[in-house]
């Protein structure tokens, strides 16, 4: 929790509520560049308060329930202008039903996609339905939310932009000519079979099986299972000279992979919006990333292959077999300047306070973040 700064008594209070302490991701990520480029910004002070809600079993339940405690003691005591709640798992809808018991406004923006189980599970995804329902407003972080996931009618929306590290904005980027010879791949997630760790290690077999020169990266962690199952896969596959298991590596480390990379790929089936895509065009490597909205979305604006759910590895090894890497290095830092100018944080908070302001003062209409930050022309969110 951020402590108190000098312009606390001058601006409205906001409370962030998403996250877990021990297994840190695209979320805590989230918040955590957001308190920071809104404390920049001005005009909102933010305190944080971590949900605790990822893979929650009933040895977490009681931190769970002591931070659900925590916000309806601030709702009453020390009571913010806004909590902006972050949906990624089903008992994050806990913290918005508590937040509205004790009369606060609420904004919530959903981290999820159309195959997590509450949105897969009819009876999980009406209570969802239901209890965003009591929300203030949703605040999305692409207008692609609303044909990926069951979202209620009601509540207003504002579109808001993503946040990108404010070093990967401003760090040099790698000239073609700095980079090995052969192909460089890299995957970076949560790792898991829904965030495609072992379809990477597959295209990584059958890219080797047909004599195209590479080296593959993969940084993150998982479970003792799924790790377990990673390092069989590259042992029996005999890639131990070709593919690196680097683990979680710090945010300034995995920028300089994803820079020293030609290829991101990353076939997740779980992901509404992955800011992994976004990282790696900031830092100029191509993503390949399996057919969703948000990844789709990303990649028709700036630079990338999407692939079907039905065949993923084949296409994208057909897609890496056949590609001309002089071509794709000689380009790599176009998408990258497009993107940085696209997310910079001041654009990016300006869109943020928008959307909060609305909240705060009851606003009903639909705001697109473009309409309000610069004027440039925006997408319809509907």
């Amino acid at each position: 929790m951020m402590s108190e700064g000098p312009d606390e008594a001058q601006s409205r209070r906001l409370l962030i509520i998403g996250g877990s302490h021990d297994h840190l991701g695209g979320v805590e990520a989230f918040c955590d560049r957001s308190t920071a480029a809104m404390h920049e910004r001005g005009g909102w002070y933010c305190d944080r308060i971590t949900a605790e809600t990822a893979y929650l079993t009933w040895s977490h339940v009681p931190t769970f329930v002591l931070s659900i405690l925590h916000v309806a003691w601030r709702g009453i005591y020390r009571r913010p202008d806004v909590a902006w709640i972050q949906y990624v798992n089903f008992p994050d809808l806990f913290y918005v039903l508590i937040a509205k018991m004790v009369g606060l406004r609420v904004m919530v923006t959903p981290h999820l996609g159309s195959n997590w189980r509450s949105q897969s599970s009819r009876r999980l995804r009406g209570i969802s339905e239901r209890l965003l329902r009591l929300a203030n407003r949703l605040a999305l972080i692409s207008w692609t939310q609303e044909k990926e996931i069951r979202l209620p009618g009601g509540p207003p929306r504002s579109l808001i932009r993503n946040f990108l590290p404010s070093t990967v904005l401003t760090t040099e980027l790698v000239e073609a000519d700095g980079l090995p010879p052969a192909m460089q791949l890299i995957h970076s997630s949560r790792l898991s079979e829904g965030k495609g760790t072992f379809l990477f290690v597959d295209v990584c077999r059958q890219l080797r099986d047909a004599g195209v020169p590479f080296q593959a990266r993969i940084t993150g962690t998982g479970d003792a299972e799924t790790m377990s199952r990673l390092r069989t896969m590259i042992d029996e596959g005999n890639l131990q000279n070709e593919v690196l298991v680097l683990g979680r590596v710090p945010e300034d480390e995995l920028l300089d992979h994803l820079r020293r990379s030609d290829v991101l790929i990353h076939l997740s089936r779980i992901d509404s919006y992955p800011l992994i895509i976004l990282e790696a065009m900031t830092c100029s490597t191509v993503p390949v990333a399996m057919e969703l909205a948000g990844a789709r979305d990303m990649i028709e604006t700036y630079r990338g292959l999407v692939v079907s759910i039905e065949q993923p590895v084949a296409e994208t090894v057909e897609w890496l077999k056949a590609c001309d890497l002089g071509a794709l290095r000689a380009s790599r830092l176009e998408t990258a300047r497009r993107v940085r100018t696209d997310y910079g944080w001041p654009r990016c908070a300006n869109a943020l306070a928008a959307a909060l302001d609305a909240c705060f003062r009851g606003d009903s209409k639909v705001v697109t973040q473009p309409e309000l930050v610069d004027g440039t022309e925006s997408r319809d969110p509907a």
